[in-house]
């Protein structure tokens, strides 16, 4: 007999706990159900439906589709739009010397959850831009074109004496070797650049000129572009040399003096000296 009772009480207590368990789950919160997609075992048994009926109810994203959600599903799986990231800043434009593109990107803070908005597709944006943090040498694979330039130049205190007829740009062959590549007063916004070079080879009528007089053969000169003489489509000075390649050079206004020089030091973003007489600008 005291086995029998014994087995009764147990027998009723798992009655009992069986049905509290199916009274205290009745929604999807009690459950702990909340599934992102169709799953057919995302349901709570025997309970109310949002439209009023009994039933099995269901948790997930599509029940709402089906029509057999549980009566708490827009409070427990509340749709949630996806979050993006403020635009960083932009950065730096991937042509140090030029036209290029600079890129700013987003990232994704929360994805959308139960039917909310969608993620936008853009995550980066590019826009058009100047570089001007790296005009050295143009940036090309083989330096061809450099290599067949002339490099014409005039001295330094070219810039101090600008409107001088002696050594004003808008004089003569100067006109146009100056301002062919800059109609409608075009000017690349560039910072200023030179080279060493070193003199291989010079014509003797330099020395009939009183500054030219220098460009001699082991001379070596300090060659600065600047922005004025800029090539709109290179965006950069012709002639400007290649390192430690050979090419050619003319002196302007100085008869006849020309020769070959070779860039002993690469281009580097500093100025010449205006008061030296090896000091030379491009035009």
């Amino acid at each position: 007999m005291e086995m029998l009772r014994i087995l009764f009480v147990l027998a009723c207590v798992c009655v009992l706990s069986v049905f509290g368990q199916y009274k205290y789950i009745s929604d999807c919160k009690s459950a702990g159900l909340c599934c992102e997609k169709a799953n057919n075992t995302c349901f709570v048994p025997n309970t109310m439906r949002m439209d009023g009926t009994i039933g099995r109810c269901f948790c997930d994203a599509p029940c709402k589709r089906m029509k057999d959600c549980c009566v708490d599903f827009d409070t427990t799986c509340k749709a949630r739009d996806c979050v993006m990231s403020e635009w960083e800043a932009w950065g730096q434009c991937d042509n140090g010397c030029g036209r290029g593109k600079a890129v700013r990107k987003r990232t994704i803070l929360q994805d959308r959850s139960f039917g909310g908005k969608r993620c936008p597709t853009a995550r980066s944006s590019k826009h058009a831009c100047i570089g001007d943090w790296g005009c050295l040498q143009q940036s090309v694979e083989f330096s061809r074109e450099e290599m067949t330039e002339v490099g014409y130049i005039m001295p330094m205190n070219f810039s101090i004496h600008r409107v001088s007829n002696l050594y004003s740009p808008q004089h003569d062959i100067r006109k146009n070797l100056f301002f062919k590549n800059f109609q409608d007063n075009i000017i690349p916004t560039k910072p200023v650049y030179r080279g060493i070079f070193r003199i291989t080879h010079a014509g003797r009528n330099c020395k009939n000129t009183s500054w030219a007089k220098v460009l001699e053969k082991g001379t070596e000169l300090c060659v600065e572009c600047q922005p004025t003489s800029m090539n709109k489509r290179l965006e950069r000075c012709r002639g400007h040399g290649v390192f430690n390649k050979e090419t050619t050079w003319k002196a302007i206004e100085a008869s006849n003096c020309h020769g070959k020089w070779k860039m002993i030091m690469h281009h580097e973003s500093k100025t010449c000296n205006q008061h030296s007489d090896h000091d030379f600008v491009l035009v």
